[in-house]
């Protein structure tokens, strides 16, 4: 039985070695058959939004606010959805344009859960719980 498992196994870890190294060979393009396309016409809607409405929301700052488990410098869960938000921080225009607010070392959730609450009453656009530990108190 060992024998047969062990021989299994080698055969299965060299064919995705196999796999995993071969060349990719491109297939041949082949032509797709041309058929006559009419541009679509362009949708009318009441919702369609004018410039001045645009103008408006990009004037808006965006505010955002985070609860985490551990630290924004752990090295890892927390800190890495800290600093993509600080990314799009900097690619939105700065803190002029994105606010983000945050919440770390929560482990109880209890006090996890009311902070969320407090980040909501408080209107922040975006309140995200960072951790399924926090699924019960949303």
């Amino acid at each position: 039985m060992f024998k047969s498992f062990t021989r299994l196994s080698l055969l299965l870890v060299l064919a995705l070695w196999l796999v995993a190294c071969s060349t990719d060979t491109p297939a041949e393009p082949t032509e797709a058959p041309e058929t006559p396309t009419e541009a679509a016409p362009e949708p009318t809607t009441e919702a369609a939004m004018d410039s001045t409405d645009g103008e408006a929301m990009a004037d808006e700052k965006i505010r955002i606010a985070i609860v985490m488990p551990s630290a924004t410098t752990d090295l890892a869960w927390s800190q890495a959805i800290y600093d993509a938000l600080v990314t799009v921080q900097t690619e939105m225009g700065g803190e002029d344009a994105v606010e983000i607010a945050f919440s770390e070392g929560m482990f109880n959730v209890g006090d996890a859960a009311a902070a969320l609450r407090d980040y909501a009453a408080d209107g922040y656009d975006l309140v995200i719980a960072h951790g399924t530990q926090y699924g019960s108190s949303l």
